[in-house]
């Protein structure tokens, strides 16, 4: 406590050095020399209250200034002689010397210096205060020349009077006749013509003083009098402010207002006025500017507006007036001091005292409070603090340096199985880490939780009965007092949280297991999806034998998949299953459509609690057996059977069981029906080639040629389509409209087909038609392929000239392109009655110069390469078909 108030009081002394020293190192430069001009003499109130002014604000700046004053005292003497005799003294005692700065207070100072001043100190700047008259530093024109103009504040005052007085109808001014007082005047009916609606003026200027007492007391009450400038009468005599005041005081019980500090000094009752040592210290603040090196210049001349509200307390007392009255921030003078206001030095050091001692007692009593409610405090965290070690339920333990053990709390007695007692003073990892798999690790553990480092993560650690379990460990040091330290070692048993995340873990397996199966019986059906499904599920069950039994619709086993060392046979017929009777196959299909599902773990012969089909599926599989049925279109289609000698299944896998089941019956279904799908199609596509030919042979009855034609043209179609390595359904395609591309001829009269000379162009207009009658009579017909808008089509060219309907380009389909080259080149090859073959090489070069133009580019080069790898057309395509 005594350390601590040392240190506080040796900063406050050092503060208050480090404040007082720039003051004192300031003044430690410089001295200058300033003159100080007043027009006054040196005990007039206004001229005093400049001159404090100007010293205490150098003093305040910290410069160190020889102030010179003079007074010229033109209050009480003021002629042409006096004025002569002064200029003749100032002369005599300045000659020679030059001031750094001169100042100079009221006009007649200003007036004096701007006369003699140039002469004098030529070049040394001056600054005035309390000039009423501008026009003397208009006239001037020096730049060396600045200061503080003086303004008397009328309107204020005069709103003073209606607040205190609000009866006040007359406004008595009073002044003399001099120079400053008819210059007041003039400004005071200035300021005065916004009021005369509610005031009368009436003047009392230049009277001596019993015949202004006389004047005053003829004025009506409703009178307050302002007091300008009356410091001299008509005869001469001076007047000081106090004076000229108790004049017009006695006069009558008027309110007496003026317009400087002084006059309410004097006695008057108050005013806005400006305060003599404020108006001289703003013209000390521009002298110390210019002393420090601003030129005079640069700092304007300005107007002092800094009006305070200022009352005499007497007077006060005589109107009765109170503080609340007044405005707010007014400055009363005269008022009387009280016991508190003349000992206040006394009081305050005397309280100061009081308090200092009183402070001190204070901070001994909340010291001692503080220091019971800290042990307080203290006692409860230590008390919660071992609550919260013993109770927590996690278990702790606290070590020292040497990594042995000091105390342990009820939840390492819960999780290891020791007491406190067995533990206290062993090595720790002896204790929880006593195992040849996990102390080297523990060992390293806890040396970097001795050197300071803050271990936490998952391991092992051993139990008093031998077991290993999961832990979450966290172990840190604290640094003691002594230089010593304390370390803690936190478990927490996470196997629980080690089984949910294991069992999470094989849901996500399970999953990825399900999307696998699904994927492969859905790509690879039965033959190729089960087996391979089946070895994986049962590697993830760790199962090593098994059996899954497909059913017909008889309920009698058609195929097996046999499991053994992990290797999947198909077996058809089934090998197992069909050892068992035909009875008990019913009778387990039975139970496993009521059950679900069958677990037969095995007994002796005649056991009561096995089905009575048990024994033979036993004597097939072994024991111990799960059978899982398999369903497929609402019936048990077959069943799963699994055999381990560890069998019991978790939920999740028994679920897992159940889904693989189910997509194996999917399987199952979907295998059947795509069989009779096949079956179908086989047969569909059967006849729809039937009905192809049919129509095309149809056609050779009224023109054997044509079906000839017919029967080539799809051979080279086919065989292009295959050079060009399209699939087989497009083959397919391309063939079979082959076959009919000219079945409209059928409706075409034989005289027009076999006739040997040239086409009428009506005839030929017949022959055009065949396209189109072709499309009719194949659209009316149901067919895997559409023959119809390849028939349509095959006359058709690729820039329109074609016919029936002029497509062009993409319009027209690939396969009628192919038909296109194909019919024109074996037409144009082939014999007919009424004309030879042209030849192949004639042929090609047609549809040579017209590639790209009427025929697909593509099937042109097609048809060429395979003429050119010796393609040929079977000329016993026309003989079959004539008589």
């Amino acid at each position: 406590m005594k350390r601590t108030v040392c240190i506080h009081l040796g900063s406050a002394v050092l503060a208050l050095f480090l404040l007082l020293l720039p003051r004192y190192a300031s003044g430690s430069g410089t001295t200058y020399s300033a003159l100080l001009l007043n027009s006054y003499h040196s005990s007039f109130p206004w001229t005093d209250g400049v001159t404090r002014g100007i010293r205490s604000t150098f003093e305040s700046r910290g410069l160190r200034v020889n102030l010179d004053v003079e007074y010229m005292d033109t209050k009480r003497i003021m002629s042409v002689r006096s004025a002569a005799a002064f200029a003749e003294y100032f002369r005599a005692k300045y000659s020679g010397k030059r001031p750094d700065i001169l100042l100079c207070s009221d006009d007649d100072a200003l007036v004096f210096m701007l006369r003699h001043g140039r002469e004098l100190f030529p070049g040394v700047p001056l600054v005035f205060c309390g000039l009423n008259n501008p026009g003397f530093i208009d006239a001037g024109g020096d730049s060396h020349v600045t200061g503080v103009l003086e303004v008397m504040d009328i309107p204020g005052t005069v709103e003073l009077i209606f607040r205190l007085f609000p009866g006040t109808r007359n406004l008595a001014l009073v002044s003399d006749l001099s120079i400053s007082g008819m210059g007041a005047v003039s400004l005071a009916r200035k300021a005065l013509a916004p009021f005369l609606h509610r005031l009368k003026v009436i003047d009392l200027l230049g009277l001596s003083g019993e015949d202004l007492r006389y004047e005053l007391s003829m004025l009506p009450p409703d009178t307050a009098v302002l007091l300008l400038v009356y410091f001299q009468d008509d005869a001469g005599e001076y007047y000081s402010p106090a004076r000229s005041v108790g004049l017009v005081n006695s006069a009558g019980p008027f309110p007496v207002f003026g317009l400087w500090s002084m006059m309410v000094e004097g006695g008057a009752l108050g005013g806005s006025v400006l305060i003599a040592e404020e108006h001289g210290a703003q013209a000390a603040e521009m002298a110390v500017r210019i002393l420090q090196g601003t030129p005079p210049s640069e700092i304007p001349p300005v107007t002092d507006r800094h009006l305070t509200p200022v009352f005499n307390h007497g007077e006060m007392v005589r109107f009765g007036l109170s503080r609340f009255d007044i405005p707010a921030g007014a400055v009363i003078l005269s008022e009387p001091e009280t016991f508190l206001y003349r000992h206040w030095k006394l009081l305050l050091a005397n309280a100061l005292v009081f308090s200092a001692a009183f402070v001190y007692l204070l901070a001994l009593f909340v010291n001692e409070r503080m220091k019971k409610a800290a042990e307080k405090d203290l006692e409860l965290k230590m008390a919660q603090w071992e609550g919260l070690f013993r109770n927590a339920p996690e278990a702790y333990a606290v070590f020292d340096g040497a990594n042995d053990i000091v105390t342990v709390n009820d939840g390492f007695t819960r999780l290891f199985g020791y007491t406190p007692d067995e533990v206290a003073g062993k090595n720790l990892d002896s204790v929880v880490a006593d195992s040849p798999e996990i102390k080297a690790e523990a060992e390293k553990i806890s040396a970097r939780v001795l050197s300071g480092e803050v271990v936490a993560g998952e391991t092992y650690r051993r139990k008093k009965d031998g077991t290993l379990f999961p832990a979450e460990i966290i172990g840190v040091v604290f640094p003691m007092r002594d230089e010593t330290f304390t370390g803690f070692a936190i478990y927490r048993d996470i196997s629980e949280r080690k089984k949910a995340e294991d069992e999470m873990l094989r849901n996500l397996k399970r999953e990825a297991l399900i999307s696998s199966v699904s994927a492969r019986l859905l790509e690879e059906g039965v033959r190729g999806g089960v087996p391979c499904s089946l070895a994986d599920l049962a590697a993830f069950l760790g199962i090593p034998e098994g059996c899954l039994v497909e059913m017909d619709e008889d309920g009698l086993p058609v195929r097996e998949f046999s499991l053994a060392g992990g290797m999947v046979e198909t077996l058809s017929p089934p090998e197992f299953s069909s050892g068992i009777s035909r009875d008990s196959l019913n009778e387990l299909v039975r139970h496993l459509w009521e059950k679900g599902r069958l677990i037969l773990e095995g007994s002796g012969p005649g056991d009561a609690a096995l089905p009575s089909f048990a024994a033979e599926i036993l004597q097939v599989w072994g024991a111990p057996l799960h059978i899982q049925p398999v369903y497929s279109g609402g019936a048990v289609k077959g069943f799963l059977v699994l055999r381990s000698a560890g069998l019991a299944l978790s939920h999740g896998d028994e679920a897992l069981l159940a889904m693989y089941c189910d997509l194996a019956g999917s399987a199952f279904l979907r295998e059947e029906r795509m069989n009779l799908m096949e079956e179908t199609g086989r047969v569909l596509d059967g006849a729809s080639r039937g009905i192809v030919e049919i129509l095309g042979h149809a056609l050779a009855m009224k023109d054997p040629y044509t079906v000839g034609h017919q029967i080539n043209v799809a051979g080279l179609a086919r065989e292009m389509a295959q050079k060009g390595g399209y699939d087989e359904a497009f083959q397919e395609r391309v063939y079979y409209a082959g076959l009919v591309h000219d079945l409209g001829k059928i409706t075409i009269p034989s005289a027009i087909l076999s006739k040997p000379g040239k086409l009428t162009d009506i005839e030929f207009a017949i022959i055009r038609n065949h396209a189109l009658y072709g499309w009719d009579i194949l659209s009316s017909v149901d067919l895997p392929w559409p023959l119809a808008d390849i028939v349509v089509q095959h006359h058709e060219r690729l820039d329109g000239s074609g016919y029936p309907r002029g497509l062009r380009g993409d319009a027209i389909g690939r396969e009628a392109r192919f038909l296109s080259v194909a019919d024109v080149v074996e037409a144009m090859t082939s014999h007919r009655p009424y004309r030879p073959g042209l030849g192949i090489g004639a042929a090609l070069d047609e549809i040579r110069s017209r590639r790209g133009a009427w025929f697909d580019p593509e099937a042109v080069d097609l048809c060429i390469a395979v003429i050119e790898e010796g393609y040929a057309f079977d000329g016993g395509s026309y003989r079959l078909f004539l008589p």
